[in-house]
């Protein structure tokens, strides 16, 4: 992609391909750096539709460089061991930087139960506080995921294995399936874990930053088709 001289480099700019991952190299030609220099938000996670004929959509994604990375890092680190010192003691907070959000991990020397809540309700809790007074302090948006005691990856985990039961229904009854509403970086663990799942397609539905992933099984083929399929041709013959 060649860039443009009256574009502004440390603006957001949306980048559009067959696959979030295509999009992302996009944005990575466009701004000259690699995939961790920049922050990423996928805006559409794209669909090959049926039979790579009906209801292809693009993958969407806005991608800008990381500017004052240190001073991002450090607010967040900040805000998060403030308001965790409240609930365990002295806590240490590790940020790193995903394909499409921060990742904060608080470590303690403490028992994470009272960190992590029923559920992961407390995290959940910090979490929305964390996301809410960065978003008030920093110019672009951000979005922070905040685990503890490999939570996050245990509810990925999870999230994943239900993505493939609820697919194994659809096919099984022929009707669309549906997960709760979800963010972005759980959507994409749902679209992910189903893409080698044969028969069923997924596709993201509803307004603002939670939506739900539909998984829709796809029309077995009739019988006519079958038999079109099944029969030589005169020429084969």
């Amino acid at each position: 992609m060649v860039k443009e001289t009256n574009v502004n480099m440390s603006e957001p700019k949306e980048f559009q391909s067959k696959s979030v991952d295509d999009a992302i190299e996009e944005a990575c030609s466009f701004f000259s750096c690699v995939r961790d220099e920049l922050e990423i938000t996928i805006l559409e996670g794209g669909s090959s539709g049926i039979f790579g004929l009906v209801g292809v959509r693009k993958a969407r994604i806005k991608a800008q460089p990381r500017v004052r990375l240190s001073e991002l890092e450090t607010m967040i680190r900040t805000i998060t061991e403030r308001i965790t010192s409240t609930i365990v003691d002295t806590p240490r907070v590790v940020v790193e930087h995903q394909s499409d959000l921060i990742k904060a991990t608080i470590e303690t020397s403490e028992n994470m139960e009272r960190l992590l809540g029923r559920d992961g309700q407390v995290l959940g809790a910090v979490e929305y506080i964390v996301n809410r007074i960065v978003a008030r302090r920093w110019p672009s948006a951000v979005r922070i995921m905040l685990d503890a005691d490999g939570f996050r990856e245990r509810q990925d985990q999870e999230l994943s294995d239900l993505a493939v039961t609820l697919a194994e229904k659809a096919k099984a009854t022929q009707s669309p399936q549906s997960t709760k509403p979800l963010p972005s970086y759980q959507r994409r663990i749902v679209h992910v874990a189903l893409q080698a799942v044969t028969d069923i397609q997924t596709k993201s539905k509803g307004d603002g930053p939670l939506k739900r992933v539909l998984i829709i099984p796809k029309a077995p083929p009739s019988k006519d088709d079958d038999a079109n399929a099944e029969s030589p041709s005169p020429q084969d013959a």
